[in-house]
């Protein structure tokens, strides 16, 4: 009754928990559906919104502008550029990006939107006398490509995310779909509208949270369900529905991105991800933590009959299946790694820090939630089999079974799936072992050794998968590198290509033989190679023209020489005519050939050697982000008749190919110079080496610590310790609180002292690389003082000084007038291109020029290349001031590094110290609950007239003065023991012969007055009457003799310890007996007996004790009520309880507490002694009786110790 009352409390739980999670789940479906109805106008409200606030704010400032302005009164914002003319001047700016030549007349054609170099900007204009103010509010960057460094941006008050930024196209006039955006005075501005690779990243927290309350609440459900169910099977039909409905619904959510709001999150994205098992990280995570609740859920809520016949005879299958079923787990879960790094470019190695960001992480979260569940499998297999099996069978089947798996594996040159057979193999015995033999502080060893194999198996197998993955797409890298094929630039040349074939002018040119002029209009109309690192040459030909080639100017035929190029090594690009150069050289080469009459034009274009440092040419470089996702910084050189020929990356190559080995046509790797080096032999004497440094994948070995830290994270709930205890996470254990006190205050303090110092060494870092930058400007300025001009107006070699001094010091150099205009630069490309303004900072100007400081440094940034700026006065000999700047490009790269190791150093060293704190603190916690837990363990071993022990303890602290304590308290309690055993045995004796009297006065009374009615009966004269009469009283008399003997009896049986004498038995078939003798004595039986359950016990006592009980049941039933009686067994653990519930009156509360005391009863007839004497008899035995009272009637239950029949007893 008690089960069934639990089962249906369960299930109105689970339904009510259904129906919140489902009423949730409609709730978010339906405010998700009215937000993306209206999406599209919501989110050009909220960008006109952003827009027009912005716009008051200029306009605010604007008005605070008057004769002059500071450029130190106010915080200016990046996206908001205020620019002042005097008399059609520029006398103030707040940002140098707006610097370009004509900029007042483009501020003043009436124009609210133009564009200024390479970005969108809204113009509102202030007039205060002779001074015009602009506010320029940047919308939209419109660079002419993108690379690395260079990427389209909105203002960062219009709140649109960098991945849209190029899917948002913005119009200044309409064609058609578009949504037009309107001043805050209701005037039309400009247009925008979504192209089709729009992804929408608008997320509501709150719907996800909702969505994430319903993914929950299943799991909630799903294990009320399996905890309420009255079978086995009835729990496979849950676990079969539960497992079906969680598939539909993945199936559903992935293949409809469904919900919006979470696939629209970037851990979501399916381009993340280009495997076909698992559509982005997001869903990986997702499916590995519905795996290991299925499986956690599942195993730790079975409930199986182990001594049901159908399961004793089909447990070997269910052996071999749980192995099987383990086996089968780890394969999928290794192809899922698998699937995951090959198809990913997640980086695994968390301990190295570089290149690892959310995706990483989570991934990494859910490759170790997919050996959790591993675990889960093999430890709920170890622990059913247990209930069926010896551990011999089930070690010897593990090892035949895992064996023959991995036997398999080494033939099918499985190599991982063969170490996970070992790993799978490994486990079992480790678990099996936990489960058969050892205890329980064992089995926590234990645990944390198989953690700890699963830590180095997750590290092992991912760097495997990993170290393939970067051989597999240097092999790619390689192959496009032989090729020797730029696929951007073939772009640009299908450009050329059209124009030329378009242009009459360039064909009247050719056929007119007029070089010079052909010259000048390809060159300033057609070739535009900015951000194009190539060379490009014009030549003309006629059918008798010769070229000289070469540095011996050898004499070749014109025709004759490009069409030998052509046909032995060119390629043709498509319809073009343009065809590329495949010779190995070392160089990208192209060669265009147009023919316009007797007359052909050829045009070559050839890679230039890369730009040496880094800064303005990585912002002028156009190349292509697309391609190959090169994710690790490779190194590579050329070899051409064994003589290096060209070179690229960190790694100093050596000058002969032969110095990586001889090779012929086989690819090798080669580990030299701590680097990883591919040797790709691409002809008889020449080749390609690929090298990658050892560092990539070094500190990959500590990710172990890592991956153990997740895993005790992940099962410190209680994960397999809490399948038969309930854990009280409010009520820790001593040992427990000492250890997490430990392990949190070394975190708390590692955690700031590794912030602090990161944030000093940080500090440090860009504190000496000011200093480096300044000694470096100072440098520069030394060199360029002795100079008599450095305006490029006035005398244009400045140009080359300075592209001279900038390749020698591989920096690039600015010089800015008095005024802030630029005069001269190393690299006038990036200001021509639009990527930096004319002007110097403003900041700069009024620290040099007004404040008269001797250097001024300011972070900048052009694009995503972030730089440090650095200015200094530069005075030349006839006294002309000037501004001095070196962007400082090298600190980026630099400071980074530094950054990022000493950021690495100090991760590492703080995940090491974790978990040495975690195991550390299980010792000093050990150590320190040790003398309690030996008081606490005398405590319990602590019994009143027993022996109770002393404890020896030396130590003068205070435990010791506990353990003091504790001896005296041993030495009172043996006196008091002495003294309650005189008093309880003389109290004994007064109550047994109080109960004697009283059970013997009883039938001397009826006795005494037969014999009185017999004397008076003497004086009858009738014999027949007198001998009548004498029959009758000696009737009486006999009836009441016989009662005092019964009682003698009676006392005599209490009196006596019972002997139990123990043997195996089947404790069903005796229950199903005693139940039939009580059949007819009710109106309804109900028996739910468990069969060939067997105890160790006495089974004549038994016996007894269960017929005591069923009559007592019987005798409870009023007269005038239908008898009910319900009788169960039930497996708990190692024991078997039997429950016995009658429907009578029930035992009233006030009286249970002396319901086992002899003598008290609450029938009319008996003298109380039955359950008394029960409850002695299940003592001996080591058994219990208990019994619970509820509304109607009473159930009691007797406990015996189970046993497999393999017991034996001495």
């Amino acid at each position: 009754m008690v089960f069934r009352i639990s089962k249906e409390k369960h299930m109105k739980k689970a339904l009510v928990v259904f129906i919140a999670g489902l009423t949730i789940l409609l709730g978010a479906l339906c405010w998700e559906y009215i937000l993306d109805r209206h999406a599209g106008e919501d989110w050009v409200r909220d960008f006109e919104k952003r827009l027009h606030d912005k716009e008051a704010e200029a306009e605010s400032l604007l008005k605070q502008f008057r004769d002059s302005v500071n450029i130190d009164e106010y915080v200016w914002e990046e996206d908001i550029v205020f620019v002042g003319f005097r008399n059609k001047k520029v006398f103030f700016w707040t940002n140098e990006i707006i610097g370009m030549d004509g900029l007042y007349d483009g501020l003043n054609t009436g124009d609210n939107f133009i564009k200024i170099n390479n970005a969108f900007y809204e113009v509102r204009k202030k007039v205060y006398g002779d001074n015009e103010y602009f506010a320029l509010l940047h919308i939209k960057d419109n660079y002419p490509y993108d690379n690395e460094y260079v990427k389209n941006r909105f203002g960062k008050f219009l709140g649109v995310d960098i991945e849209n930024a190029d899917n948002i196209i913005v119009r200044r006039f309409a064609q058609g779909g578009e949504w037009e955006i309107k001043t805050k005075e209701g005037k039309p501005l400009f247009y925008v509208q979504h192209s089709e690779n729009f992804k929408d990243r608008s997320v509501n927290y709150l719907i996800i949270t909702f969505y994430l309350l319903f993914f929950i609440s299943l799991f909630y459900v799903y294990n009320l369900l399996l905890t309420s169910a009255s079978s086995f099977r009835m729990q496979l039909l849950y676990i079969t529905g539960f497992i079906l409905f969680l598939l539909l619904l993945r199936y559903t959510m992935i293949e409809n991105q469904f919900p919006g709001s979470v696939y629209r999150l970037p851990l979501f994205d399916g381009t993340l991800m280009a495997g076909r098992t698992v559509t982005s990280i997001g869903d990986l995570m997702l499916s590995a933590f519905s795996i290991v609740q299925v499986l956690y859920i599942s195993f730790s809520a079975l409930k199986v009959n182990y001594q049901s016949p159908k399961v004793r005879r089909i447990r070997y299958v269910i052996m071999v299946g749980l192995i099987v079923l383990a086996a089968v787990y780890m394969f999928t879960w290794t192809y899922a790694i698998s699937s995951l790094i090959g198809h990913t470019d997640v980086h695994l190695n968390i301990a190295r820090v570089v290149n690892v960001g959310l995706p990483s992480i989570v991934a990494f979260v859910a490759i170790i939630m997919g050996g959790v569940g591993l675990i889960i499998i093999i430890d709920g297999a170890v622990y059913i089999l247990k209930n069926l099996l010896p551990l011999k069978i089930v070690l010897e089947t593990v090892v035949v079974v895992m064996g023959f798996l991995a036997f398999l594996c080494v033939l099918w040159d499985m190599d991982s799936f063969f170490w996970g057979s070992l790993f799978v193999l490994v486990n079992f015995i480790l678990f099996a072992v936990n489960r058969y033999a050892v205890n329980r502080d064992m089995q926590r060893s234990i645990f944390i050794l198989t953690m700890s194999l699963l830590s180095v198996y997750i590290v092992l197998t991912a760097k495997k998968y990993e170290q393939y993955r970067e051989l597999t797409q240097r092999a790619a890298y390689a192959t496009e590198l032989i090729e020797e094929r730029d696929r951007n630039f073939e772009k640009k040349l299908v450009e050329i290509d059209e124009q030329i074939n378009d242009s009459e002018v360039i064909a009247d040119l050719v056929a007119n033989y007029n070089e010079e002029f052909l010259r000048l209009c390809l060159t300033n109309d057609l070739l535009d190679l900015n951000g194009y690192n190539y060379i490009s040459d014009i030549t003309l030909c006629r059918q008798d023209d010769s070229l000289r080639v070469g540095v011996a100017a050898q004499l070749h035929c014109c025709n004759d020489y490009f069409g030998d190029i052509i046909n032995w090594h060119g390629e043709r690009l498509g319809k073009t005519n343009f065809y590329f150069i495949n010779d190995f050289d070392g160089y990208v080469s192209y060669i265009g050939r147009f023919e316009f009459g007797e007359v052909i034009l050829y045009l070559s274009f050839d890679s230039a050697k890369d730009s040496e440092g880094s800064g303005y040419p990585q912002i002028l470089s156009r190349e292509s982000i697309e391609g190959i996702d090169i994710i690790y910084p490779y190194s590579y050189a050329k070899y051409r008749d064994g003589q290096l020929i060209f070179s690229s990356g960190e790694f100093n190559y050596y000058r002969s190919f032969n110095s990586f080995g001889e090779y012929h046509g086989n690819i090798a790797i080669v580990e030299k110079d701590h680097y990883s080096h591919m040797v790709i032999p691409v002809n008889e004497s020449g080749g390609l080496v690929m090298s990658l440094s050892d560092s990539i994948f070094s500190l990959y070995y500590v990710n172990i610590l890592y991956v153990f830290f997740v895993c005790i994270l992940l099962s410190s709930y209680g994960l397999f310790f809490s399948r038969d205890h309930k854990i009280n996470y409010r009520r820790g254990t001593l040992k427990s609180r000492i250890k997490n006190s430990i392990v949190s205050l070394i975190f708390v303090l590692f955690f700031i002292l590794t912030a602090l110092s990161i944030y000093l060494n940080t500090k440090s870092f860009e504190d000496r690389h000011r200093s480096k930058a300044t000694e470096l400007l100072k440098y520069v300025n030394k060199e360029l003082e002795a100079l008599e001009c450095v305006e490029y107006t006035e005398c244009q070699d400045i140009l080359n000084v300075l592209t001279n001094m900038s390749e020698i010091l591989m920096i690039d150099i600015n010089i800015y007038s008095q005024k802030g205009m630029l005069v001269a630069t190393s690299r006038p490309e990036i200001f021509t291109a639009g990527f930096a303004g004319y002007l110097v900072d403003a900041e700069a100007l009024k620290s040099i020029v007004d404040d008269g400081s001797m250097s001024f440094v300011k972070e900048k940034h052009i694009g995503e290349l972030n730089y440090m700026s650095v200015y200094m006065p530069l005075v030349l000999e006839n006294n002309k001031s000037y501004i001095l700047n070196v962007p400082y490009f090298t600190q980026n790269d630099e400071l980074n590094l530094d950054i990022v190791i000493m950021v690495i150093i100090a991760v590492n060293i703080a995940i090491v110290v974790m978990v040495l704190a975690f195991i550390l603190s299980g010792v000093v916690a050990e150590r320190v609950t040790k003398p309690l837990q030996l008081v606490n363990d005398k405590l319990k071993q602590m019994r009143i007239g027993g022996k109770n022990e002393k404890i020896v303890y030396n130590r003068r602290d205070e435990v010791g003065s506990l353990v003091k304590e504790y001896n005296n308290m041993v030495e009172k309690l043996e006196e008091s023991v002495s003294q309650l055993a005189k008093s309880e045995r003389e109290s004994a004796w007064r109550e047994m012969a109080r109960q004697i009297a009283h059970e013997i006065k009883n039938p001397l009374t009826p006795m005494k007055l037969n014999i009185q009615f017999m004397l008076r009966s003497l004086q009858i004269e009738d014999p027949d009457e007198f001998k009548k009469r004498f029959k009758d009283v000696s009737t009486v008399l006999i009836e009441q003799i016989d009662n005092m003997a019964s009682i003698a009896s009676a006392f005599s049986d209490f009196a006596k310890i019972p002997v139990s004498q123990k043997e195996v038995f089947d404790i069903s078939e005796m229950v199903q007996n005693c139940a039939t003798l009580f059949e007819m004595n009710v109106d309804y039986l109900e028996c739910n007996i468990i069969p060939g359950v067997r105890v160790l016990a006495d089974k004549e006592q038994v016996h007894r004790v269960i017929v005591n009980v069923l009559q007592n049941a019987v005798q409870s039933i009023p007269e005038d009520r239908k008898g009910e009686l319900r009788i169960r067994t039930d497996k708990v653990g190692q024991n078997v309880v039997i429950r016995i519930r009658d429907n009578g009156v029930g035992i009233p509360a006030e009286i249970r507490e002396k319901i086992f005391e002899p003598n008290f009863t609450t029938k009319t007839s008996g003298m109380g002694l039955g359950l008394a004497i029960s409850r002695r008899i299940m003592e001996s035995m080591g058994g219990i009786i208990d019994f619970m009272s509820l509304d109607v009637g009473t159930e009691f239950f007797i406990v015996l110790r189970y046993t497999d029949g393999i017991e034996r007893v001495e």
